[in-house]
């Protein structure tokens, strides 16, 4: 429970002003329905409706004389008037605090929604490709809301608690020992159905766990959706969806046993300790008959406030999972929170020099002893084009990531320009063009996705970078041309033109650098040479750097950097390298040459 009060604590530093008159407003309707309630046998007394009953005394007598004070007559129109006038104020007051406590509720959800992703969108790269998409996708989504409905609960408890006080407090002035009786009963049955609440919160751990498996399975198969259909597994994939959810069908099944159970006990106690209540008030208290029936009119409203007390403690406990998992991947995303300026830059880094990797190693794992890359030592000089080659698990892609910044070195530095990549992290970012293998575009139009690397990037230059990207023909022969939708992730592009339409994006951004991760290695022949004569055009103009397999699209790099293991074991450039029929990059290049021989 203690982590909800930092949640709750967390609402009132959002909305300070609204949360106080809120907490007025909750307190006022309490006392007005105490009012309502202690002005039933008064009002109907002076009015003459219960006749016999004298009005001499307290609240009675005193209503009596204030009408008579100022005049006006106190009959049944009056009584009548009077108590609509009550109910209105409490109902306009009621639903005036019901707006209130909606605007509070929505700003916090907006407010920790949006913190949370911030929260992931600053968090380093290593700690989010340790977690699943859809673990952070569930935690976003169906967590966070099973949170602002915790919190809603936590409110409503807050509310009943206060109106009960009162309640509890006019029914002490005028039976104390009654009050006391019905207390100590209801304090009983609480304490037994506590064992309700643990059972809802491992239901609620439960349902967490199922929350989460069921996104991932739908987030796999959603992902995976041309491989399965191609190898006819849809009826596997639907036997595991229909598994997780029918397991949580049981789970909250359960819990709505178990809510119904409560509810039932609740029912049942309330008809026996009712009895017991109304035996004591008439055999054993022996109240006279207009603190009967107010103390009847109480008893009445409060036990269902007591059952609803129950039952909102069952609903936080099921939702206290999720108040864990939400917090937990804050903490971590803000522990590891990247090294960026609160309100980002525009700034970019023009390479004047080049980067150097110094002595330069890195391990996925600080408990494991091998590292990715280890004793990395060399230079990108500025304006030049350098390839890394290597069999997959050499460590190119680890370099290009340790490049952009997005995994810090275990050990040595890298230096921009002489200056270390981490302390200038974001304009650095902004310096560079990246084009991966898998290419994300958005199911959106090509002037959209364009802006979305450059929001106000003139049609002219959107056209320039196509044109270097060699695409531009392509994209005029549309009948839509840049307003052409693209599909999902690009599906309506052929592998070319999406990866050319990337290359274009990349290029919008006129990088210093430009990185090219295996972006032709799952293209065709032609597309390839097509990638291959974009770059050709683009020597000179950027540092660029290529990570291939095929060692044809790096014939005319700078220089060639070959990988073993996670450490270079030659450098030169293709003729060079070539001529060392012993050497590595001789090997790969008859490897793969071989490879791309057809069969006979």
């Amino acid at each position: 429970m203690a982590l909800i009060y930092v949640y709750v604590r967390e609402l009132y530093n959002l909305s300070r002003i609204k949360f106080v008159v809120n907490f007025i407003l909750m307190i006022s309707l309490g006392m007005m329905e105490g009012i309502s309630v202690l002005m039933i046998i008064p009002l109907l007394t002076v009015a003459g409706v219960i006749p016999g009953i004298e009005v001499s005394s307290g609240l009675s007598s005193l209503l009596n004389n204030f009408f008579q004070n100022i005049g006006l007559p106190l009959n049944l129109t009056m009584v009548l008037l009077l108590y609509i006038s009550l109910n209105f104020g409490q109902s306009w007051l009621q639903r005036l605090q019901s707006i209130i406590k909606f605007e509070i509720q929505q700003s916090f959800a907006v407010a920790l929604s949006v913190r949370l992703f911030k929260a992931v969108a600053y968090a380093e790269w290593q700690l989010l490709i340790s977690k699943t998409k859809s673990d952070i996708t569930n935690v976003i989504i169906t967590e966070l809301e099973r949170v602002y409905y915790g919190v809603n609960y936590f409110l409503q408890l807050v509310t009943t608690s206060i109106i009960s006080l009162i309640q509890i407090t006019i029914a002490f002035m005028i039976a104390p020992g009654l009050t006391l009786m019905v207390l100590i009963s209801a304090l009983l049955l609480f304490v037994f159905l506590q064992t309700f609440a643990n059972d809802s919160r491992r239901l609620g751990e439960v349902i967490t766990s199922l929350n989460s498996n069921l996104l991932f399975d739908l987030t796999e198969h959603l992902n995976g959706l041309k491989e399965i259909k191609s190898y006819g597994v849809e009826a596997a994939q639907v036997e595991n969806f229909i598994r997780t959810r029918e397991m949580m069908k049981k789970n909250l099944t359960r819990f709505n046993n178990l809510q119904t159970r409560t509810d039932m006990i609740y029912k049942v106690g309330a008809a026996v300790f009712i009895s017991l209540f109304l035996f004591s008030a008439v055999e054993i208290f022996k109240l006279n008959p207009q603190d009967f029936i107010i103390i009847s009119v109480i008893a009445a409203r409060l036990w269902p406030k007591l059952s609803s007390f129950q039952m909102g403690l069952q609903n936080i406990n099921i939702m206290l999972p999720a108040f864990h998992a939400s917090k937990e991947l804050e903490d971590e995303c803000l522990a590891a929170r990247e090294n960026l300026p609160p309100g980002g830059t525009s700034k970019k880094i023009e390479l004047n020099h080049g980067v150097m990797f110094r002595d330069v190693s890195f391990a996925y794992n600080s408990n494991r002893s091998g590292y990715a890359v280890k004793d990395l030592d060399f230079i990108l000089p500025a304006g030049t084009t350098t390839a890394f080659v290597g069999v997959s698990g050499a460590g190119k892609s680890t370099i290009v990531d340790l490049l952009i910044g997005l995994l810090k070195s275990s050990k040595g530095d890298i230096l921009i320009d002489d200056e270390p990549l981490m302390e200038n992290l974001l304009p650095w970012r902004n310096s560079i063009g990246y084009v991966p293998q898998d290419a994300l575009l958005f199911n959106a139009s090509i002037r959209e996705n364009m802006h979305w690397v450059c929001p106000d990037v003139s049609e002219e230059r959107i056209w320039e970078a196509l044109r270097l990207a060699a695409v531009d023909s392509f994209i005029s022969s549309l009948p839509d041309g840049l307003d052409t939708v693209v599909g999902d992730r690009g599906v309506r592009l052929s592998g070319g033109e999406r990866q050319r339409v990337v290359l274009a994006r990349a290029l919008l951004k006129k990088p210093s650098v430009l990185i090219l991760d295996e972006a032709t290695s799952s293209l065709d022949t032609e597309n390839e040479k097509r990638i291959q004569q974009a770059i050709e055009n683009l020597r000179g103009k950027m540092t660029i750097l290529v990570i291939a397999h095929r060692l044809s699209t790096i014939r005319n790099a700078d220089n060639i950097l070959v990988l073993e293991h996670g450490q270079i074991v030659e450098r030169g450039n293709y003729q060079s390298l070539m001529q060392n029929r012993d050497g590595r990059f001789h090997a790969l290049a008859c490897l793969y040459e071989n490879e791309a021989l057809p069969s006979v």
